[in-house]
């Protein structure tokens, strides 16, 4: 087991609000390349564009439109559930859980918390979940780090 250390919790609270301060920003580009993907703020949708005169996109436009339309998509819901993910982090520093596994009640390392300053699960809990988890729930929301 683990011997607790001391941990810099301020240190880490400021790489949590770096890094919390990234993802937003990179959520506020994504959500403005959407709008553009969209067609912009003067554009009434997908396949009604001002330019076409009312003619629809050719097939080919409007997958390559639904193909980033996609990508946007998925990239928006990883960068909030990182978001979603560093906010727990900067909860449990200030309810004082932080550094500690929230599967065994065990330290985390500090080179793992270095690396990973918002993981929640000490490494042997977290190669256990991922041994255990189906594919699909690593990707999405609820997902523990």
């Amino acid at each position: 087991m683990p011997e607790r250390q001391a941990l810099d919790l301020d240190r880490y609270r400021r790489q949590l609000l770096d890094i919390k301060s990234q993802l937003e920003a990179d959520l506020a580009n994504c959500l403005e390349r959407e709008q553009l993907i969209e067609g912009g703020p003067e554009e009434p949708g997908p396949g009604q564009h001002w330019e076409h005169s009312g003619y629809g996109d050719h097939l080919a436009d409007e997958a390559t439109e639904m193909f980033e339309k996609e990508k946007s998509v998925g990239l928006e819901m990883t960068l909030r559930q990182h978001l979603r993910q560093v906010d727990h982090a900067l909860a449990r520093i200030e309810h004082g859980t932080y550094g500690t596994c929230e599967s065994c009640g065990r330290p985390i390392a500090k080179e793992r918390l270095d690396a990973l300053p918002e993981a929640t699960l000490c490494i042997d809990c977290k190669a256990q979940d991922e041994r255990e988890a189906p594919m699909s729930r690593r990707y999405w929301p609820g997902v523990s780090s």
